[in-house]
C-alpha cells in the first residue's frame, strides 16, 4: 500500500496515512518519508535531552506532538489542537475538585469523569473545540501526571511543547528534501 495525505471527512490525515492504492516505488514520495524520519527522530532525541535536563516529563509532549499530526499535521494543527488540549487539562482538574461533592472515592471520581468527558464531547459542536480527541489525550496526560492542582502545568507545558515540537518536525523535512521544479509541497505551512 502507497503512503498519500489520507482523508478522513475531507480532511487530509498526513504523511502517516495508508491509501488503498497499490505499492509502487515513489523516490519522492520515499525521500519525504525518510526525511520526516530524520526530523522526528532527531526533534525527539533533542526534546528528550531538554526534558530530562531540566526535569520536565519527557511522555507527555508525545501526546502533543501526536495530536498535532492528528490534527492534520499543518500550521493550522496548532490552533485546532491548542484549545483543546488545554481545556481538557482543565476540565480533567474540575472532576477531581468535583469528587468530594459527589461522594469522594473511587466512585465519586467515576461520576466527575462522566460530567466531564460528557462535557468534552458536546464542546467539540463549538467552533474551537471541535478536536476533541485533544481534549481527551490532555485530559489522560493530567490524570498521568498526578491528577492534581501541580499537574496541571507539569502537563500543558510538555505537551503543548509537543504540539511546537511537531510542527516543527513537519517543516524540517521541506528543508531537507528537493522539491519538483513547479510543485508547491509546503504541507506544514
Amino acid at each position: 500500500m502507497a503512503r498519500d495525505k489520507g482523508v478522513v471527512r475531507g480532511q487530509p490525515v498526513g504523511a502517516y496515512a495508508v491509501s488503498t492504492v497499490p505499492f509502487q516505488s515513489n523516490l519522492q514520495e520515499g525521500t519525504q518519508v525518510v526525511a520526516l524520519g530524520i526530523s522526528i527522530g532527531i526533534l525527539a532525541g533533542i526534546w528528550t535531552w531538554i526534558s530530562l535536563t531540566l526535569g520536565i516529563a519527557t511522555w507527555p509532549a508525545f501526546v502533543g506532538w501526536s495530536l498535532f499530526f492528528a490534527g492534520g499535521g499543518n500550521a493550522q494543527s496548532i490552533y485546532k489542537a491548542g484549545l483543546p488540549i488545554v481545556t481538557g487539562t482543565l476540565l480533567a482538574w474540575i472532576a477531581v475538585q468535583i469528587t468530594p461533592f459527589l461522594g469522594g472515592g473511587t466512585l465519586g471520581l467515576a461520576i466527575a469523569v462522566v460530567i466531564v468527558a460528557f462535557i468534552m464531547t458536546i464542546l467539540g459542536l463549538v467552533r474551537g473545540f471541535e478536536f476533541v480527541p485533544a481534549q481527551f489525550a490532555s485530559a489522560a496526560a493530567f490524570f498521568g501526571m498526578g491528577g492534581n492542582t501541580a499537574a496541571i502545568a507539569r502537563t500543558l507545558l510538555p505537551v503543548l511543547l509537543g504540539v511546537l515540537f511537531g510542527y516543527a518536525s513537519a517543516i524540517l523535512p521541506q528543508l531537507l528534501t528537493p522539491k519538483k521544479p513547479g510543485t508547491n509541497q509546503s504541507k506544514a505551512a
